[in-house]
């Protein structure tokens, strides 16, 4: 009987990651398609990605997505973080409000967030470029930073702390040459999540974004719309290989976490 349900598992498990991947698969494959069309396949060529690099307009819009999130996972490394210790040495009451301060945009729906924020712009009368996408997307990445440093501040021994307060290191010191060396392999995971995590966004760059700052995800949007080109399936299998990577570097950085652990 376990053997059955076993089989039935691993069965299930497998129809499951074969109906996820396979659109995926077919987007990589019409890539090097020959025909302009995705209806049919006539033959292997790397055309699409010629026209693609040679593209202007992309390539503005990729350059613009990297820099909002470059600077979106540092800022949300430095809030994240600063409010994780912040926590971690507060009272209890204390503790809860920042904790619901960080939930709480992951709990209202993108849409709804990304009307607000453009609202609250609006009513400032900030020019929509770089600042607004920037703040925009630091605004549902910081809760993650603040969730995974939080956890790896959980597992360290408080003993350390407490033995070097004993020595006469100021929190200050405590937190320079002990927390923050523990918490690093953490906080740069959480930054290369809040990279991808930003460069993946596009209903809140939809509302953020300016007239001279389209995003690369926004730009692929506003392509789709008179359908689907090889040269888009070639684009969208540079950013799976890219997010790849992203996704493998955490990886790297994790598995170092459990090995210092260990």
């Amino acid at each position: 009987m376990r053997m059955k349900t076993s089989r039935f598992g691993a069965f299930y498990l497998s129809l499951f990651f074969v109906i996820l991947y396979l659109p995926v698969l077919g987007v990589i494959l019409y890539s090097f398609n020959a025909s302009p069309s995705t209806a049919q396949w006539t033959g292997f060529t790397l055309d699409w990605y010629r026209v693609l690099f040679e593209d202007r307009v992309i390539a503005a819009s990729f350059r613009i997505s990297m820099e909002v999130a470059v600077i979106t996972s540092i800022v949300s490394a430095i809030i994240g973080t600063a409010s994780a210790v912040v926590a971690m040495r507060a009272t209890a009451g204390m503790k809860r409000a920042i904790q619901g301060v960080m939930i709480l945009p992951l709990l209202i729906p993108e849409v709804a967030l990304g009307i607000a924020l453009l609202v609250f712009f609006n009513s400032l009368n900030l020019p929509f470029g770089h600042f607004t996408l920037v703040a925009s997307h630091s605004l549902f990445c910081v809760p993650y930073v603040y969730i995974m440093v939080q956890l790896r501040l959980k597992e360290i021994d408080r003993s350390i702390l407490e033995s070097a307060r004993d020595l006469g290191a100021t929190r200050w010191q405590a937190t320079k040459t002990i927390i923050l060396p523990l918490v690093m392999p953490s906080i740069v995971t959480a930054s290369l999540l809040a990279l991808a995590m930003s460069l993946d966004d596009v209903i809140i760059s939809t509302y953020m974004s300016g007239p001279k700052t389209t995003t690369l995800p926004v730009h692929i949007f506003s392509m789709m719309r008179v359908g689907v080109t090889p040269k888009v399936n070639a684009l969208c299998t540079l950013i799976l290989v890219g997010m790849f990577f992203v996704v493998g570097l955490s990886q790297l950085f994790t598995k170092k976490i459990h090995k210092e652990d260990m």
